[in-house]
């Protein structure tokens, strides 16, 4: 496909393997499924092939982008994060050095006490599966982790292929955490459990101020985005 259509043109869609190399096209009809960018849509597993397969399957008159998530995470890692993708190795990694398990409140203490349940095992985990050891902060003002704990979590991050990134991606900017991230794709956490340990203050703040209709439907959608984000990463 040249562009993303705006009406459906084809029959069948079709994983299939690639002749000589690894991975997998996708074929509406004949023709192979090409990202917005024009560059061929291949991708590592059959399980991500067939969940992009699907999307264009329930395609009906029109194409709406924004109900085909995993062909959007595909064509943002081949388009996106391919062509950059040190730049962002490097705003992932940030997150470390700053990522929200590790700043706790100053009050009140019944918020603390929350975020110490939430968190604490966290930073435990990190230094122990991760070999990362994380300073925990009091207060909302930047202090730097330790230059060795933040080298140990770029180990965890550079080996990860563009999908992996581009699944990272979200799951970090939308959670604040790269540890909680980290946590669920490596299977420390599920995704439901680490997207309630996201949302401590959040949470703090509705039963203090209330909430309304459009920010929940925001907060909907945000973990909505984050559980897809954690299954994208499962089928690379």
């Amino acid at each position: 496909m040249r562009k993303w259509e705006k009406k459906r043109f084809w029959q069948t869609v079709s994983v299939n393997p690639i002749r000589e190399g690894s991975g997998y096209e996708i074929y509406l009809d004949e023709k192979i499924l090409n990202t917005p960018k024009k560059a061929p849509l291949v991708v590592p597993t059959r399980t991500m092939a067939e969940m992009v397969a699907l999307e264009w399957r329930l395609v009906d008159k029109k194409i709406n982008p924004q109900v085909m998530p995993y062909t959007r995470f595909v064509n943002s890692s081949i388009d996106k994060i391919k062509p950059q993708i040190n730049d962002i190795r490097k705003l992932i990694i940030e997150y470390g050095d700053c990522d929200l398990i590790c700043y706790r409140a100053e009050s009140p203490k019944e918020l603390f006490v929350r975020q110490e349940l939430a968190w604490d095992s966290l930073i435990k985990w990190s230094e122990k599966e991760l070999n990362a050891p994380l300073k925990v902060y009091t207060g909302i003002i930047h202090r730097p982790q330790p230059s060795k704990s933040i080298l140990e979590l770029e180990k965890h991050v550079f080996h990860m292929s563009i999908f992996q990134l581009c699944a990272l991606h979200d799951l970090v900017t939308i959670s604040g955490s790269l540890i909680l991230s980290l946590s669920v794709i490596k299977g420390f956490l599920t995704e439901n459990s680490a997207w309630e340990a996201s949302q401590v203050d959040e949470k703090w703040q509705i039963e203090r101020w209330g909430s309304d209709t459009q920010a929940e439907r925001a907060n909907d959608e945000k973990r909505t985005s984050f559980i897809r984000a954690a299954q994208f990463f499962k089928a690379c």
